[in-house]
């Protein structure tokens, strides 16, 4: 069986030099969680939580054929890892995880007899959530023979619910405007109302970006600009999530293709 690749800012840490056998990185991250205290009783009642950040930690043993080269791997290596905030990249079962990290501690605990050969521990100071390389789209399209509202599942994979992008475009111009989309994620009971659209002519869309918390609209075949809502950017879970689409105006006719574009996520 192959060692497990590893790379942080594209240096490779699993290589014919470098030799890292302990990669500890499948803890879930720290969370906070907030509590009340009943007053004048026991017990106390939930509030809320969050992740904070994770850590992962590497061991491993670089090797070289003479001391001068074991320094030049090693003055390379620390180059590298010098980078304030970059990708670390795990191969998890055949899949590559991404971690947004920072190395907050180098240690090479070297004894006399290291001269060819020295042992290294690695920790990185990692965002909470490991996301895959590539993303992953879902398509569906939206007629005006569909039930209103239309009601459809979002699958994603992952062990924790992604952050993805929504995007509604016009294939076509419909027959009327369509003034107003409300999305609600049925099973998080999150909704979100995008008011005041003229979505009109063919390639016009609506998009709403989960991690960034943006709204942007292309209208009447104009330029990208921002645009206000009501409610909430909805949470989505992993696993499966229902979802309802209200949408006003739109005519006798219209066809809106929707994409939901993901990241499967991990804890």
């Amino acid at each position: 069986m192959s060692a497990k690749s590893i790379k942080f800012n594209s240096y490779d840490l699993q290589d014919s030099n470098f030799r890292t056998k302990d990669i500890i990185y499948r803890s879930i991250p720290g969370r906070q969680i907030n509590i009340e205290p009943y007053p004048r009783r026991d017990d106390f009642r939930f509030v809320n939580s969050h992740y904070e950040s994770k850590e992962i930690t590497i061991d491993g043993t670089l090797t070289r054929d003479t001391e001068a080269n074991l320094k030049i791997s090693l003055d390379l290596m620390k180059e590298s890892l010098n980078e304030e905030e970059s990708n670390l990249e795990i191969n998890d079962g055949g899949t590559t995880i991404q971690y947004i990290c920072t190395v907050s501690n180098i240690s090479i605990p070297e004894e006399h007899y290291h001269i060819t050969h020295i042992p290294y521990q690695i920790s990185f100071q990692c965002h909470p959530f490991g996301k895959e390389t590539s993303s992953i789209p879902d398509s569906k399209t939206i007629t005006e023979t569909s039930d209103s509202p239309y009601l459809n599942t979002f699958d994603p994979t992952g062990s924790i619910g992604p952050l993805p992008v929504l995007t509604w475009t016009c294939s076509g111009a419909p027959t009327a405007a369509i003034t107003q989309i409300k999305f609600e994620n049925v099973t998080t009971s999150e909704s979100m109302t995008v008011g005041s659209l003229t979505l009109d002519t063919d390639g016009d869309y609506l998009e709403v970006d989960i991690e960034n918390m943006t709204v942007n609209a292309v209208q009447s075949g104009g330029a990208r600009t921002e645009i206000d809502f009501t409610g909430v950017f909805p949470d989505f879970v992993a696993g499966s999530n229902s979802y309802s689409i209200t949408l006003t105006g739109g005519g006798a006719t219209f066809t809106l293709d929707q994409t939901i574009i993901y990241y499967p996520t991990y804890l």
